[in-house]
């Protein structure tokens, strides 16, 4: 009985010495997993910048607008006047 629990102790420590180097990754498989994770950390951040320049734009086209909107409020109340003054 001791004997064949010492053998299958023995297996299993071999196998697992074995499995070792084989689940070890070469160079070439962490190199690849490398450029997966900097691929996706730029597309992370290239997505990112495309936000923040759409949302700049946004904001650009709201500021123009409301200038737009004074200039012709001014422009009206100008005229108001004059033709208040020609009545």
């Amino acid at each position: 009985m001791k004997s064949s629990f010492t053998a299958a102790v023995i297996t299993v420590l071999l196998s697992a010495l074995a499995a070792g180097p084989a689940l070890a990754e070469s160079p070439a498989e962490k190199s690849l997993r490398q450029d997966g994770r900097d691929v996706r950390k730029d597309l992370k951040h290239d997505a990112k910048e495309v936000d923040q320049s759409t949302s700049h734009a946004a904001k650009e086209a709201d500021r123009t607008d409301n200038h737009l909107d004074k200039e012709r409020h001014r422009e009206d109340k100008k005229l108001d006047k004059e033709y208040k003054k020609t009545l």
